[in-house]
């Protein structure tokens, strides 16, 4: 058998969808996606999904047949905690796997207990609360990759730089790139910084040759200020990480912008994943998949940029070939459920 009849095996009892606290999330309706393609049975909570209109996942597909109680019996459980970041134990299933799902904005802070298996989003190398977790991405609905596919040649797209961002909390990164890389860029390119409406924004990006993709908030540790420990223990126990090996570090990296970008054929321009600790089950090759920035090093980057600008065509289509291989929904989903098969609990009897 291949890994698909394996996993069609392993789940033939249908993988459960449970939402906490609000609406299922971008992730889970991607994984639902992807169950679908597979041929897994999928039961779901609720038929509210929310993620980014143009990244929107399950578009014309009619839940309501799926919802279901939490009844015992199915094979699998995704618990998707994005919304409140708290673990929730579900008692009496029996002989299923469980597992938990986030793709807060504050997913470095989530924390569930030891044993338990947690999907999470900006995962970084440098930075752990401990327990058993496994990085997953943004990544990819089948309507975003199937309304990119008709975009014009690279050679053809105007020659600009695409920086569309929607002014946000906790973007130090954005803000820190606007006063340093963005102008250096700006001598070189237009930058469009236009606020579009989703259809507007999908015909940007498939008409630019380049995308300013990255995003994140600058951190230090608090853990390392005694005064949080004494005066605030609430606040120091969620910071406190059971190891955070550099001085600051880039959290909440990950984006539906990234993606969209790698999708739409852009020149994705982001920070170097390797040396700022990004962690993906699969990672991209800077100068083969994505353009990297150095912080060590602005003027440089866009130098390098620049100087390189007979590889950017390759670049982008290379990006976009592996965001499809690797994060399209039938492959992010065949990643979670045989990840789930060796190292998900099991719940063997009930209590």
């Amino acid at each position: 058998m291949d890994d698909a009849d394996i996993l069609r095996r392993a789940f033939d009892r249908a993988v459960y969808f449970h939402a906490v606290g609000g609406p299922l999330t971008h992730n889970s309706g991607c994984l639902i996606e992807g169950c679908l393609e597979l041929g897994i049975p999928v039961q779901v909570s609720t038929t509210e999904v929310t993620s980014r209109p143009i990244s929107m996942p399950l578009q014309g597909v009619d839940l309501k047949p799926f919802v279901s109680q939490p009844y015992a019996g199915f094979a699998g459980y995704i618990l998707d905690v994005t919304h409140t970041g708290a673990f929730i134990s579900f008692d009496g299933i029996v002989n299923g796997r469980i597992a938990y799902l986030t793709q807060s904005d504050t997913s470095i802070f989530s924390r569930i207990p030891d044993g338990q298996l947690l999907f999470v989003t900006h995962v970084s190398r440098f930075a752990s609360k401990g327990g058993m977790r496994s990085p997953i991405a943004f990544g990819l609905s089948n309507d975003l990759i199937r309304a990119t596919e008709n975009r014009k040649p690279f050679k053809q797209r105007t020659k600009r730089a695409l920086r569309n961002f929607r002014a946000s909390m906790n973007q130090s990164l954005r803000a820190l790139l606007d006063i340093s890389y963005v102008p250096l860029l700006e001598r070189h390119m237009p930058i469009d910084r236009t606020i579009y409406d989703t259809g507007p924004y999908l015909e940007a990006l498939r008409d630019s040759q380049l995308s300013l993709a990255y995003g994140g908030e600058l951190y230090s540790p608090l853990m390392e200020n005694p005064w949080f420990a004494e005066h605030q223990k609430a606040q120091y126990e969620l910071h406190r990480f059971e190891h955070l090996d550099a001085p600051a570090i880039v959290i909440r990296w990950d984006s539906w912008r990234l993606w969209e970008s790698f999708v739409g054929g852009c020149l994705t321009v982001h920070l170097d994943f390797a040396k700022y600790g990004f962690v993906l089950p699969v990672m991209p090759e800077p100068w083969v998949h994505y353009v990297p920035i150095d912080l060590d090093d602005i003027a440089g980057s866009v130098t390098q940029l620049l100087d390189r600008q007979a590889e950017w065509e390759g670049i982008a289509e290379a990006g976009r070939a592996w965001a499809i291989e690797h994060y399209a929904p039938k492959a992010t989903t065949m990643r979670v459920l045989n990840e789930m098969l060796t190292r998900a609990k099991v719940i063997t009897r009930a209590p």
